[in-house]
């Protein structure tokens, strides 16, 4: 039945078949775009006693913009992930219109934030701890585990990103951190530093869907966690999530960044910080056992799940969820392990694996890759049925 019924759903996806769906032509998607409201704020927050005096730390930083003729209900709020700030939903490495940008074409206000102490927010070190320098690079292979899942071919990149290029300088001059540690860090230092950045990021966005009312959040990577965490302290005014490649697998980290006899990254599964379960989950431990499921294929690996599934979401069960993962990247061994916990934990989830849907070498980068805006019309298309707003 598979073989039938993918492609049947993914005809109304890519095609923009159903009800209310309109065509392409509709949208001149070179056309200036009308402004009816635009600004930026900080939400979030709190005043903090220094040696050097009071300081109003853990703020995040919002920019958004309204379109004069707004088709669509709820805004969509863009959240970044690790090691970059929000720049990069506004436009691509080679220029082009980011996503932020295209869904306020199809319609939507968008609401782009810099995480806490991340691009735009304030970071104080007295609060934060140390930024560090850049990227760390990847851990060197353990000759003691099996090697990793193949890889397919990435063919979506754009620009040589050869040192001095446009994309180059571009990348490097994103590269934002401050509430991130290294890879090859120890576990635990990991755990305290992300489960403290989640909690920041949780609080703030709540206090942003308090400010602007009902939204659609829409995370990537690193902020995977801090979508799931949003929805679930604010279940009520989170109408959908799409997560692009959330940080992931759940609860232990694969080869090369895990190590055997690693303790447990994420104590709850797929964050860092405390989720609302049902019975309550205050460690990993109240799982109970965990076992590995075998990979399903050569481009999987082994997923850690509870062996009973009897903790559910509450919250997060009121949400619609997507799930977007590109056939060329390092999330895709991964990411079925994701969605595979939050269905068993209740929640509606719809994965979105686009080698699986003809739609090959897309990377952990993917909105601003070549075929960036056909991925936005899939998200946008999947919002359409989802929630029966109007799509593109």
């Amino acid at each position: 039945m598979r073989s039938i019924a993918l492609p049947l759903a993914l005809l109304w996806l890519l095609g923009g078949c159903g009800a209310g769906s309109e065509p392409d032509r509709e949208i001149d998607w070179g056309a200036p775009i009308a402004i009816a409201e635009q600004g930026n704020f900080f939400v979030g927050g709190r005043e903090v006693q220094t040696e050097s005096g009071p300081l109003y730390a853990e703020a995040m930083y919002v920019q958004y913009q309204v379109p004069a003729e707004q088709t669509q209900p709820y805004p969509v709020v863009f959240i970044h992930g690790g090691g970059s700030s929000g720049s990069y939903w506004w436009s691509t490495l080679d220029g082009r219109e980011g996503w932020a940008t295209l869904f306020l074409r199809m319609g939507y206000p968008v609401y782009v934030v810099d995480r806490p102490a991340v691009g735009r927010s304030p970071y104080y070190a007295e609060v934060d701890g140390p930024r560090l320098a850049g990227p760390s690079g990847m851990p060197p292979a353990d000759p003691n585990l099996p090697p990793p899942p193949k890889v397919k071919e990435a063919t979506r990149r754009v620009g040589s990103g050869e040192p001095g290029s446009p994309e180059a300088i571009q990348q490097a001059s994103g590269r934002q951190s401050a509430l991130e540690v290294p890879f090859g860090a120890p576990v635990a230092d990991m755990l305290r530093v992300s489960a403290r950045a989640d909690r920041n990021d949780q609080a703030a966005g709540a206090a942003l869907l308090d400010r602007i009312g009902p939204a659609i959040i829409l995370t990537h990577s690193r902020a995977g966690p801090v979508g799931w965490l949003i929805a679930d302290a604010r279940p009520d005014l989170v109408k959908a999530v799409v997560a692009v490649e959330p940080s992931g697998p759940p609860f232990y980290n694969l080869p090369p960044i895990g190590r055997r006899g690693d303790p447990v990254a994420r104590p709850f599964g797929i964050t860092y910080a405390p989720l609302t379960f049902e019975p309550a989950v205050r460690s990993a431990e109240d799982f109970g056992e965990l076992e590995q499921v075998a990979a399903p294929d050569e481009y999987k690996g082994p997923c850690w799940l509870p062996k009973e599934t009897k903790h559910r979401l509450v919250n997060l069960a009121k949400v619609p969820v997507m799930v977007m993962t590109g056939g060329a990247s390092y999330h895709a061994p991964y990411d079925y392990c994701t969605v595979t916990f939050l269905r068993n934990a209740g929640v509606s989830v719809e994965a979105m694996p686009l080698d699986e849907m003809g739609i090959d070498g897309n990377t952990h980068g993917m909105m601003a890759e070549s075929n960036s805006l056909e991925l936005a019309k899939i998200v946008s298309r999947w919002l359409e049925k989802t929630l029966g707003q109007r799509g593109p």
